[in-house]
């Protein structure tokens, strides 16, 4: 075999064997990471929602932190039983619910226009799982049993902080019994 073509076939694979790790390995592996990190230095257990203080920039929990933003923070583990999450939203200001699954993948998003003023619960559960109970909830099919929920809320009036902090903790993520 000549040369040139030993030395593409050499590439081709080796280019497989990259592409493969990047995509398939790789976001599991950093989804891990931040979700032990972030049970880790916030002292949280599973499907509990955190609410962070407003960012500062000695924090790194979340990548890139915007100091604009409140978050609250829950790593999701939907294998043995669903999560409510219910979800009042601030008046005049953006907020959403983003949900992402093990490998990264944004799965599920939603923004105050979406949600009604009063609070609309949503039900995440297992890939393949259903739900029987009664109530009025958008209900959420992860691809994966964990991965990360993320609810942003934009600091638009700094007079207006103790009222959206207020509204913050009142976000609530429980698992459905």
């Amino acid at each position: 075999m000549k040369v040139w073509m030993k030395s593409t076939v050499i590439t081709l694979i080796l280019a497989a064997i990259f592409h493969i790790v990047t995509v398939a390995i790789i976001p599991d592996v950093i989804m891990a990471f931040v979700s032990k990190k972030a049970l880790h230095s916030l002292k949280a257990s599973v499907n509990t929602a955190i609410h962070r203080p407003r960012i500062t920039d000695d924090q790194e929990t979340i990548v890139m932190p915007c100091p604009d933003l409140l978050y609250t923070i829950c790593v999701y583990d939907v294998s043995q039983k669903p999560l409510r999450i219910k979800a009042p939203t601030p008046k005049d200001t953006y907020f959403s619910v983003a949900m992402y699954a093990a490998n990264t993948d944004n799965f599920f998003v939603v923004n105050d226009r979406q949600l009604a003023n009063d609070g609309r619960e949503i039900l995440l559960i297992n890939k393949g799982a259903s739900y029987s109970g009664s109530g009025n909830f958008r209900v959420v099919e992860a691809p994966t049993s964990k991965g990360i929920i993320l609810c942003r809320t934009l600091i638009t009036d700094e007079n207006r902080m103790e009222d959206m902090i207020r509204i913050q903790h009142q976000v609530t993520i429980a698992e459905v019994q």
